[in-house]
C-alpha cells in the first residue's frame, strides 16, 4: 500500500489554502496521479523512496509515450507534467515530510520557439467583429464578447469570469481578477468596445438574468456565466461566417491585438502589462511575428533592392 494518496491529499489541500483555481487543481491532481501509476509500475511505493533517477525516468517516459491521438507528447506537455511533480516535492521538502527535494536539480526540456499561430489582419479583425447579429441578444452579447477580446487580449476564462465590476466603461478600463498565476490585473478597455459593454449591460443583458445574485458579465439563455466550450463554438460559428480560413479560436484576438499593437508601434513592455506576462520574454515572440514588415521594409528601403539586375 502507497503512501502516495495521504501526500497528494496534503498537496492539494496547500493548493487549496493559497488559492489556486479549482480546474487548475484538479489538473494538478491528474498529473500527479499519472506520475504515482508509473511509479507503482516501477514497484515504488512510498514517496521517501523516490530519486531524481526516477524522476528523470519518468521525463523520459513521457517523451517516449503517445497521447490519445497516437501523436507524441509535446515539450509543453511534457514540462507541465515535470512542473507539477517539481512543485509536489518541493512543497513536501518545505513541509519537512521529506529530507531534500529530489526533482530540484531535474531540468526542463527545452521548449522550441514558435510563433503564435493563425494571426488575423486588420480588415479579417472586421469581419469578425461584424459576423454577429446585432439585432438579437445573443448576437449583441456575441459582439461584445469578440470587441472585449480584441481590444484587451484577455485570455479566455479571464473573460468567463469577468464581473459586472469589473468592467469600468467610462473610465475604459477592465479588472482581470485572478489571472493566469492567480495575478490580478488592470487593463485599458477600447471606447468602441466600451460602448457595446455599455449597450450590453444596459439593455441586452436584463434579458438573459434568471438569478438576480449571479454577477457575471456575459450569459447564456439560460442566464449561466458562459463556459469555454460555447465560447469556442461560438468563435467557429464566426469564422466560418467570414469565411476566413484560417484556424481562428479566442487565443488568435490575444495573439492579434498584441502583434498590431506593436505593428503600431506600442512598446514591448506595454504589451507584456497589457497581456499579463509575469516575464518579458514570453512577449518577445511577439517581435518575431513582425518579420513580415521587416521584410517588406527591407524590399522597399535596401538599396540592392532598386538595382535593377
Amino acid at each position: 500500500m502507497s503512501d502516495f494518496n495521504h501526500f497528494k491529499e496534503k498537496y492539494q489541500q496547500h493548493l487549496a489554502v493559497i488559492r489556486f483555481a479549482a480546474g487548475t487543481i484538479k489538473r494538478y491532481i491528474y498529473f500527479l496521479n499519472s506520475f504515482f501509476k508509473y511509479l507503482e509500475e516501477m514497484n515504488i511505493f512510498e514517496i521517501a523512496a523516490v530519486t531524481k533517477d526516477h524522476i528523470q525516468d519518468y521525463q523520459t517516459h513521457l517523451y517516449e509515450a503517445v497521447n490519445s491521438r497516437g501523436e507524441p507528447n509535446s515539450v509543453f506537455h511534457q514540462n507541465n507534467m515535470l512542473k507539477v511533480i517539481k512543485g509536489f516535492f518541493r512543497f513536501l521538502a518545505e513541509q519537512n515530510y521529506l529530507v531534500s527535494d529530489p526533482s530540484r536539480d531535474v531540468s526542463y526540456a527545452r521548449t522550441p520557439k514558435r510563433l503564435p499561430r493563425s494571426i488575423l489582419t486588420g480588415p479579417e479583425v472586421k469581419k469578425m467583429i461584424r459576423a454577429p447579429n446585432t439585432k438579437t441578444a445573443t448576437g449583441y452579447r456575441d459582439r461584445a464578447i469578440i470587441e472585449v477580446f480584441y481590444s484587451t487580449g484577455i485570455r479566455r476564462n479571464e473573460l468567463i469570469n469577468l464581473q459586472l465590476a469589473d468592467v469600468d466603461y467610462h473610465d475604459g478600463l477592465v479588472r482581470v481578477n485572478s489571472g493566469k498565476g492567480s495575478k490580478d490585473r488592470v487593463v485599458p478597455i477600447g471606447r468602441i468596445a466600451c460602448r457595446y459593454i455599455e449597450n450590453y449591460v444596459k439593455q441586452v443583458r436584463p434579458m438573459l438574468v434568471k438569478n438576480p445574485t449571479d454577477n457575471h458579465l456575459f450569459l447564456t439563455m439560460n442566464g449561466t456565466k458562459i463556459s469555454e466550450n460555447r465560447l469556442w463554438e461560438l468563435i467557429k460559428i464566426y469564422s466560418k461566417r467570414s469565411k476566413i480560413k484560417k484556424n481562428i479560436t479566442t487565443h488568435t484576438f490575444r495573439h492579434t491585438c498584441a502583434t498590431l499593437m506593436l505593428k503600431n508601434k506600442a512598446n514591448i513592455r506595454h504589451i507584456q502589462e497589457l497581456l499579463g506576462h509575469s516575464s518579458l520574454e514570453a512577449t518577445q515572440i511577439y517581435t518575431r511575428v513582425s518579420i513580415t514588415d521587416l521584410k517588406e521594409v527591407h524590399s522597399k528601403c535596401h538599396p540592392r533592392e532598386k538595382d535593377k539586375e
